[in-house]
Protein backbone atom coordinates (compact mmCIF):
# COMPACT_ATOMS: atom_id res chain seq x y z
CA UNK A 1 0.00 0.00 0.00
CA UNK A 2 1.30 2.90 -0.79
CA UNK A 3 1.94 5.58 1.99
CA UNK A 4 -0.84 8.32 0.41
CA UNK A 5 -2.89 5.60 0.16
CA UNK A 6 -2.31 4.59 3.73
CA UNK A 7 -3.01 8.16 4.86
CA UNK A 8 -6.34 8.09 2.90
CA UNK A 9 -7.17 4.95 4.66
CA UNK A 10 -6.63 6.13 8.41
CA UNK A 11 -8.36 9.34 7.61
CA UNK A 12 -10.98 7.57 6.86
CA UNK A 13 -11.43 4.60 8.77
CA UNK A 14 -10.18 6.82 12.23
CA UNK A 15 -13.53 8.95 11.29
CA UNK A 16 -15.72 5.81 10.92
CA UNK A 17 -14.13 4.35 14.00
CA UNK A 18 -14.23 7.02 16.31
CA UNK A 19 -18.08 7.94 15.78
CA UNK A 20 -17.46 10.67 13.74
CA UNK A 21 -18.96 9.67 10.34
CA UNK A 22 -20.08 11.76 7.76
CA UNK A 23 -23.72 10.92 6.20
CA UNK A 24 -21.67 10.85 2.84
CA UNK A 25 -18.39 10.00 1.24
CA UNK A 26 -16.38 11.11 -1.28
CA UNK A 27 -13.16 8.94 -2.45
CA UNK A 28 -11.49 10.65 -5.13
CA UNK A 29 -8.79 9.58 -6.94
CA UNK A 30 -7.72 8.62 -10.42
CA UNK A 31 -6.79 5.07 -9.77
CA UNK A 32 -9.72 3.35 -9.46
CA UNK A 33 -8.59 -0.36 -7.91
CA UNK A 34 -7.24 1.30 -4.55
CA UNK A 35 -10.37 3.91 -3.81
CA UNK A 36 -12.73 0.42 -4.22
CA UNK A 37 -10.53 -1.14 -2.06
CA UNK A 38 -10.72 1.65 0.39
CA UNK A 39 -14.12 1.87 0.14
CA UNK A 40 -14.79 -1.54 0.58
CA UNK A 41 -12.72 -1.64 4.10
CA UNK A 42 -14.54 1.46 5.23
CA UNK A 43 -18.32 0.22 4.27
CA UNK A 44 -17.33 -3.17 6.18
CA UNK A 45 -16.29 -1.29 9.03
CA UNK A 46 -20.04 0.93 9.01
CA UNK A 47 -21.88 -2.20 8.65
CA UNK A 48 -20.06 -4.67 10.29
CA UNK A 49 -17.64 -3.00 12.88
CA UNK A 50 -14.59 -4.54 11.26
CA UNK A 51 -12.88 -2.91 8.26
CA UNK A 52 -12.77 -6.51 6.70
CA UNK A 53 -14.14 -6.61 3.07
CA UNK A 54 -14.65 -9.99 3.12
CA UNK A 55 -17.23 -9.24 6.06
CA UNK A 56 -19.56 -6.99 3.49
CA UNK A 57 -21.06 -10.69 2.30
CA UNK A 58 -22.53 -11.57 6.10
CA UNK A 59 -24.27 -7.43 5.64
CA UNK A 60 -27.97 -7.54 4.68
CA UNK A 61 -26.85 -3.45 4.55
CA UNK A 62 -24.87 -2.65 2.31
CA UNK A 63 -25.95 -2.45 -1.29
CA UNK A 64 -23.18 -1.25 -4.03
CA UNK A 65 -23.58 0.25 -7.67
CA UNK A 66 -22.05 1.14 -10.25
CA UNK A 67 -22.58 4.57 -11.39
CA UNK A 68 -22.38 4.19 -15.29
CA UNK A 69 -25.18 1.84 -15.01
CA UNK A 70 -27.67 2.91 -11.97
CA UNK A 71 -31.08 4.21 -13.50
CA UNK A 72 -33.56 5.93 -11.50
CA UNK A 73 -35.57 2.59 -10.57
CA UNK A 74 -32.08 2.02 -8.48
CA UNK A 75 -32.56 5.74 -6.71
CA UNK A 76 -36.17 5.52 -6.00
CA UNK A 77 -36.10 1.55 -4.98
CA UNK A 78 -32.78 2.78 -2.59
CA UNK A 79 -34.76 5.74 -1.29
CA UNK A 80 -37.55 3.24 -0.30
CA UNK A 81 -35.34 1.01 1.43
CA UNK A 82 -34.03 3.66 3.17
CA UNK A 83 -37.01 4.76 4.52
CA UNK A 84 -37.23 1.66 6.91
CA UNK A 85 -35.80 0.62 9.61
CA UNK A 86 -32.35 -1.15 9.08
CA UNK A 87 -32.19 -4.87 10.22
CA UNK A 88 -30.42 -5.72 13.68
CA UNK A 89 -30.56 -2.27 14.19
CA UNK A 90 -27.23 -2.00 12.47
CA UNK A 91 -25.50 0.80 10.15
CA UNK A 92 -26.85 0.64 6.81
CA UNK A 93 -23.70 1.94 3.94
CA UNK A 94 -24.35 2.62 0.28
CA UNK A 95 -21.42 2.58 -2.20
CA UNK A 96 -21.65 3.94 -5.38
CA UNK A 97 -18.29 3.03 -7.81
CA UNK A 98 -17.37 5.37 -10.54
CA UNK A 99 -19.75 8.15 -9.15
CA UNK A 100 -18.64 10.45 -11.90
CA UNK A 101 -20.48 8.01 -14.74
CA UNK A 102 -23.73 8.51 -12.59
CA UNK A 103 -26.57 10.74 -15.32
CA UNK A 104 -27.22 14.13 -14.46
CA UNK A 105 -31.02 13.01 -13.62
CA UNK A 106 -29.71 9.81 -11.54
CA UNK A 107 -27.62 12.53 -9.56
CA UNK A 108 -30.31 14.98 -8.95
CA UNK A 109 -32.57 12.31 -7.60
CA UNK A 110 -29.89 11.31 -4.93
CA UNK A 111 -29.54 15.25 -4.15
CA UNK A 112 -32.23 15.13 -1.21
CA UNK A 113 -31.12 11.84 0.40
CA UNK A 114 -27.62 12.86 0.63
CA UNK A 115 -28.47 16.20 2.31
CA UNK A 116 -31.17 14.31 4.81
CA UNK A 117 -30.27 10.91 5.05
CA UNK A 118 -31.92 9.00 7.67
CA UNK A 119 -29.22 8.76 11.10
CA UNK A 120 -28.63 5.08 10.16
CA UNK A 121 -27.32 5.47 6.62
CA UNK A 122 -23.71 6.23 5.47
CA UNK A 123 -22.92 6.88 1.46
CA UNK A 124 -19.67 6.11 0.28
CA UNK A 125 -19.12 7.06 -3.60
CA UNK A 126 -16.12 7.08 -5.76
CA UNK A 127 -14.27 8.36 -8.89
CA UNK A 128 -13.41 11.67 -10.14
CA UNK A 129 -14.97 14.38 -8.03
CA UNK A 130 -14.55 16.61 -11.04
CA UNK A 131 -17.59 14.93 -12.83
CA UNK A 132 -19.96 15.10 -10.38
CA UNK A 133 -22.63 17.73 -10.23
CA UNK A 134 -21.12 20.33 -7.73
CA UNK A 135 -24.53 19.95 -5.71
CA UNK A 136 -23.56 16.05 -5.02
CA UNK A 137 -19.70 16.83 -4.15
CA UNK A 138 -20.69 19.64 -1.74
CA UNK A 139 -22.85 17.13 0.04
CA UNK A 140 -19.33 14.59 0.51
CA UNK A 141 -17.21 14.68 3.23
CA UNK A 142 -14.15 14.46 0.56
CA UNK A 143 -11.00 11.87 1.11
CA UNK A 144 -8.24 12.59 -2.06
CA UNK A 145 -5.97 9.40 -2.20
CA UNK A 146 -3.07 10.75 -3.72
CA UNK A 147 -0.46 9.24 -6.14
CA UNK A 148 2.59 6.80 -5.73
CA UNK A 149 5.80 7.33 -6.13
CA UNK A 150 7.52 5.60 -9.00
CA UNK A 151 9.65 4.47 -6.55
CA UNK A 152 6.40 2.16 -4.98
CA UNK A 153 5.09 1.28 -8.09
CA UNK A 154 7.94 -0.11 -9.29
CA UNK A 155 8.58 -2.16 -5.98
CA UNK A 156 5.22 -3.71 -6.43
CA UNK A 157 5.60 -4.54 -10.00
CA UNK A 158 8.82 -5.91 -8.57
CA UNK A 159 7.22 -8.31 -6.14
CA UNK A 160 4.79 -9.40 -8.99
CA UNK A 161 8.08 -10.85 -11.07
CA UNK A 162 8.32 -8.07 -13.52
CA UNK A 163 11.86 -7.87 -15.06
CA UNK A 164 13.80 -4.52 -13.29
CA UNK A 165 13.59 -3.14 -17.01
CA UNK A 166 9.96 -3.48 -17.40
CA UNK A 167 9.38 -2.47 -13.53
CA UNK A 168 11.57 0.61 -14.23
CA UNK A 169 9.37 1.47 -17.62
CA UNK A 170 6.25 0.83 -16.61
CA UNK A 171 6.17 2.27 -13.07
CA UNK A 172 7.41 5.99 -15.00
CA UNK A 173 4.62 5.68 -17.73
CA UNK A 174 1.73 4.46 -14.77
CA UNK A 175 2.16 8.31 -13.91
CA UNK A 176 1.59 7.28 -9.88
CA UNK A 177 -0.87 4.94 -10.50
CA UNK A 178 0.12 1.30 -9.29
CA UNK A 179 -3.04 -0.28 -11.29
CA UNK A 180 -2.39 1.60 -14.62
CA UNK A 181 1.36 0.43 -14.68
CA UNK A 182 0.30 -2.79 -14.31
CA UNK A 183 -2.34 -2.93 -17.08
CA UNK A 184 0.38 -1.93 -18.93
CA UNK A 185 2.41 -4.76 -18.43
CA UNK A 186 -0.47 -7.29 -18.14
CA UNK A 187 -2.35 -5.77 -20.96
CA UNK A 188 -1.10 -5.90 -24.89
CA UNK A 189 -4.25 -3.62 -25.54
CA UNK A 190 -3.95 -1.18 -23.01
CA UNK A 191 -0.14 -0.99 -24.49
CA UNK A 192 -1.55 -0.41 -28.02
CA UNK A 193 -3.69 2.54 -26.69
CA UNK A 194 -0.75 3.71 -25.41
CA UNK A 195 1.25 3.58 -28.91
CA UNK A 196 -2.01 4.94 -30.56
CA UNK A 197 -2.51 7.73 -28.47
CA UNK A 198 1.18 8.82 -28.94
CA UNK A 199 0.75 8.45 -32.56
CA UNK A 200 -1.97 10.48 -32.80
CA UNK A 201 -0.50 13.20 -30.71
CA UNK A 202 2.81 13.50 -32.78
CA UNK A 203 0.91 13.68 -36.12
CA UNK A 204 -0.75 16.23 -34.76
CA UNK A 205 2.81 18.08 -33.30
CA UNK A 206 3.95 17.46 -37.21
CA UNK A 207 0.73 19.60 -38.34
CA UNK A 208 -1.49 16.74 -39.67
CA UNK A 209 -5.06 16.28 -38.49
CA UNK A 210 -5.07 12.23 -38.27
CA UNK A 211 -8.53 11.31 -39.70
CA UNK A 212 -10.06 8.23 -37.79
CA UNK A 213 -7.60 8.30 -34.96
CA UNK A 214 -10.37 10.05 -32.31
CA UNK A 215 -13.10 7.20 -33.08
CA UNK A 216 -9.90 4.38 -32.50
CA UNK A 217 -8.83 6.09 -29.37
CA UNK A 218 -12.66 6.21 -28.22
CA UNK A 219 -13.25 2.73 -29.21
CA UNK A 220 -14.41 0.80 -25.76
CA UNK A 221 -14.64 4.54 -23.79
CA UNK A 222 -10.63 4.74 -24.20
CA UNK A 223 -10.86 8.20 -24.62
CA UNK A 224 -9.91 9.31 -20.65
CA UNK A 225 -7.07 6.82 -20.62
CA UNK A 226 -5.90 8.13 -24.35
CA UNK A 227 -5.60 11.56 -22.94
CA UNK A 228 -4.14 10.91 -20.12
CA UNK A 229 -0.95 9.20 -21.72
CA UNK A 230 -1.05 12.33 -24.20
CA UNK A 231 -0.60 14.02 -21.62
CA UNK A 232 2.38 12.77 -19.86
CA UNK A 233 3.76 13.26 -23.44
CA UNK A 234 3.07 16.83 -23.30
CA UNK A 235 4.12 17.17 -19.44
CA UNK A 236 7.60 15.04 -20.91
CA UNK A 237 8.07 17.77 -23.39
CA UNK A 238 7.30 20.45 -21.33
CA UNK A 239 9.94 19.38 -18.60
CA UNK A 240 12.34 19.06 -21.78
CA UNK A 241 11.85 22.35 -22.64
CA UNK A 242 12.38 23.90 -19.70
CA UNK A 243 15.29 22.05 -18.58
CA UNK A 244 13.31 21.16 -15.62
CA UNK A 245 15.45 17.90 -14.95
CA UNK A 246 11.81 15.92 -14.03
CA UNK A 247 12.29 12.34 -14.16
CA UNK A 248 10.16 11.88 -17.43
CA UNK A 249 6.80 9.54 -17.50
CA UNK A 250 7.89 8.22 -21.03
CA UNK A 251 11.60 7.71 -21.02
CA UNK A 252 10.91 5.41 -23.93
CA UNK A 253 9.41 8.71 -25.74
CA UNK A 254 12.75 10.29 -25.31
CA UNK A 255 13.93 10.28 -29.06
CA UNK A 256 10.42 11.58 -30.30
CA UNK A 257 10.28 14.55 -28.19
CA UNK A 258 13.34 15.60 -28.23
CA UNK A 259 13.04 15.79 -32.25
CA UNK A 260 9.70 16.99 -31.82
CA UNK A 261 10.26 19.53 -28.71
CA UNK A 262 12.60 22.47 -29.84
CA UNK A 263 9.21 23.31 -32.71
CA UNK A 264 7.36 24.43 -29.78
CA UNK A 265 7.62 27.54 -26.91
CA UNK A 266 6.76 26.64 -23.89
CA UNK A 267 3.80 28.55 -23.43
CA UNK A 268 2.14 26.78 -26.47
CA UNK A 269 2.82 23.36 -24.53
CA UNK A 270 1.27 24.60 -21.84
CA UNK A 271 -1.45 25.75 -24.17
CA UNK A 272 -1.88 22.15 -25.37
CA UNK A 273 -1.82 20.60 -22.13
CA UNK A 274 -4.75 23.01 -20.65
CA UNK A 275 -6.99 21.99 -23.99
CA UNK A 276 -6.26 18.38 -22.85
CA UNK A 277 -6.91 19.34 -19.66
CA UNK A 278 -9.98 20.64 -20.27
CA UNK A 279 -11.58 18.02 -22.43
CA UNK A 280 -10.74 15.23 -19.84
CA UNK A 281 -13.35 16.89 -17.69
CA UNK A 282 -15.39 16.79 -20.49
CA UNK A 283 -15.34 13.11 -20.47
CA UNK A 284 -16.27 13.08 -16.91
CA UNK A 285 -19.11 15.59 -17.11
CA UNK A 286 -22.46 13.62 -16.09
CA UNK A 287 -24.23 11.65 -18.38
CA UNK A 288 -21.26 11.23 -21.06
CA UNK A 289 -21.43 8.99 -23.45
CA UNK A 290 -19.43 7.34 -25.88
CA UNK A 291 -20.31 9.48 -28.38
CA UNK A 292 -19.44 12.33 -26.23
CA UNK A 293 -16.02 10.73 -25.51
CA UNK A 294 -15.96 11.18 -29.90
CA UNK A 295 -17.21 14.42 -29.95
CA UNK A 296 -14.60 15.90 -27.65
CA UNK A 297 -11.96 13.92 -29.21
CA UNK A 298 -12.71 15.36 -32.52
CA UNK A 299 -12.78 18.81 -31.31
CA UNK A 300 -9.91 18.39 -29.24
CA UNK A 301 -7.69 17.42 -32.26
CA UNK A 302 -9.28 20.31 -34.21
CA UNK A 303 -8.49 22.42 -31.60
CA UNK A 304 -4.92 21.71 -31.11
CA UNK A 305 -4.37 21.26 -35.17
CA UNK A 306 -5.29 25.18 -35.26
CA UNK A 307 -3.28 25.77 -32.52
CA UNK A 308 -0.57 24.27 -34.25
CA UNK A 309 -0.88 25.98 -37.84
CA UNK A 310 -1.42 28.97 -36.48
CA UNK A 311 1.60 29.69 -33.69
Amino acid sequence: MSKTLQKAEERLLSAIGGARVSHAFFISSTDAVPARQLARRAAALVCTGAADEARLAESANFRSYDGVSMRMEDVRALIDELAQSPLDGQMRCTLIEGAHGMSTAVQNALLKTLEEPPSSAVFLLTGNIAGVLPTVASRCAVIRVGLSTTEETEAVLLARGVSPAAAWLYAAAGGGSETRALRLYEDEAFRALRTDAFSALTALLRGELPLGASRKLCANRGAADAFAFMLSFLRDMLALRTGSGIPPENPDQRDAMAAIAPRFTIGRITCMIEMLSKATGDLYAAGASALTDLAVADRLFLEISEAITNQ
